[in-house]
């Protein structure tokens, strides 16, 4: 069965590695499913996957991996940096 997915950070941890590891990058061109294990994904994670993840690739360069991973920071910060806590005041005086 095909359905199983990367989590958010598995998949930053891919596209960090994808932009600024060089070794990591030739062996998941060669081995996709290795390298994924190899990242701390579950076995029967990188088993389940779909099969045209983990076919052997030639991968984009470096730079389209290191604007992926820039923008996904954008992006996170675009959704978690507008959260606001609400202030709450409390006036402890007797009235």
């Amino acid at each position: 069965m095909s359905d199983a997915t990367l989590t958010v950070e598995q998949c930053r941890k891919l596209i960090h590695e994808l932009a600024t590891n060089d070794e990591f990058r030739r062996r998941y061109e060669d081995k996709p499913a290795a390298a994924l294990v190899e990242l701390g994904i579950p076995f029967h994670v990188v088993v389940n996957l779909k099969a045209s993840c983990l076919m052997s690739k030639r991968l984009g360069s470096k730079e389209t991996f290191l604007a992926a991973n820039r923008q996904l920071d954008e992006d996170i910060i675009q959704v978690y940096g507008s959260f606001r806590v609400p202030a709450v005041h409390i006036d402890s005086s007797d009235q």
